[in-house]
């Protein structure tokens, strides 16, 4: 199913030369650049919530231990 949106005859053009220069459909270029987008703000939330909770002294001391156990862990899950 496809759909026709208005956009700016500038931003047409600019998705136009980006998949002609890459040999792929314009809706290629608009996927790669909303996947782009959302894991930016994915990250951004992440060192927000990291941010909020180096915040609370408590909250960060118990993270970074329990950080630590995890990776001085063995590697070997002991099933041999």
């Amino acid at each position: 199913m496809t759909t026709t949106i208005k956009i700016p005859d500038e931003l047409r053009d600019r998705i136009a030369s980006r998949a002609h220069e890459r040999h792929v459909t314009q809706a290629e270029i608009v996927a790669e650049a909303l996947d782009a987008l959302e894991r930016r703000e994915f990250w951004s939330a992440v060192g927000a919530g990291y941010q909020r909770l180096q915040q609370d002294a408590d909250a960060w001391s118990d993270y970074v231990s329990e950080r630590d156990e995890w990776v001085q862990a063995p590697l070997t899950d002991n099933l041999r």
